[in-house]
């Protein structure tokens, strides 16, 4: 079917489905405390899971924020999850590089147990870049997704990289208007344990063998105001075609979702304005 501008491209999104406690919730502008369960589905992720494939999705992002916020994996469940999936899924376990054994291995037996999935090492919980490289030893780095994190635009980073900061620079820096573009070669203000612009970023997973990125806003997320990421979407597209890019965040309708495939990205990542739907 060619798809319009007003036609949702299911094909090219990816459903997106927020864990805490067991309960698929509904995500809004990052202020976790607040989320309620998933209404279409009474908090039931399994049945969104099978929501979504009505609607002819088939990729999917699933973030479980018990990990994130530092409470252990839902293993059991995430198993159950993406043993329901047919298509291409990427995890968001918060990983920091800082986690137990017991933790650690836990992320490692559920890439091996499905091959379909992907491990987002993202910077709003990686102590540094290598953890980025911590996780692709363990699981190899075509397995890995770099997530880059915004809220209002502004790069985040671990608490653990902003206590270890070279003070204003850094700060500077984490402002994308001050970054210098995208696969521009790295100056020496880099190094492996402060890396303080996603251009830095992404130079370093590049070098790890991943081609796999998340560009989300934070703060844009279950709040329908437009989609934000378009413009980085596009350079990290042109400077490296190569990589595949996940992105979303604000998207109020198919408009948004084809706007935002047409600037580069691969996968839109779409909650909220689907709900209607299912």
């Amino acid at each position: 079917m060619t798809v319009g501008p007003t036609e949702w491209p299911f094909g090219e999104l990816a459903g997106v489905i927020d864990l805490a406690c067991g309960k698929a919730v509904h995500a809004i502008a990052g202020e976790r405390a607040s989320y309620q369960p998933v209404q279409s589905c009474g908090g039931n992720p399994v049945e969104l899971v099978k929501k979504y494939h009505r609607l002819g999705i088939r990729s999917f992002y699933i973030a479980d924020l018990d990990a994130i916020t530092g409470r252990p994996l839902q293993t059991a469940l995430l198993d159950q999850m993406v043993s329901e999936l047919d298509g291409d899924v990427l995890v968001d376990v918060g990983w920091s590089g800082l986690e137990s054994a017991v933790a650690a291995d836990a992320v490692s037996a559920l890439a091996e147990t499905h091959s379909c999935l992907g491990v987002i090492a993202a910077t709003e919980t990686a102590y540094s870049t290598a953890a980025v490289e911590d996780l692709a030893e363990r699981v190899g780095g075509v397995r890995v997704c770099l997530g880059l994190d915004f809220r209002n635009g502004q790069f985040l980073l671990s608490q653990h990289l902003k206590d270890h900061s070279v003070g204003p620079k850094a700060q500077a820096a984490m402002d994308p208007a001050n970054a210098s573009p995208v696969g521009t070669p790295l100056g020496n203000e880099t190094h492996d344990e402060f890396c303080d612009s996603p251009r830095h970023w992404i130079d370093h997973a590049l070098a790890l063998g991943i081609h796999r990125l998340v560009i989300l806003d934070i703060a844009k997320v279950g709040k329908q105001v437009g989609t934000v990421t378009g413009e980085m979407c596009c350079e990290v597209k042109q400077a490296h075609p190569q990589v595949s890019i996940w992105s979303g965040g604000g998207i109020r309708n198919a408009s948004d979702a084809n706007q935002l495939l047409h600037q580069g990205c691969d996968r839109c990542l779409i909650a909220t304005a689907l709900h209607r739907l299912l």
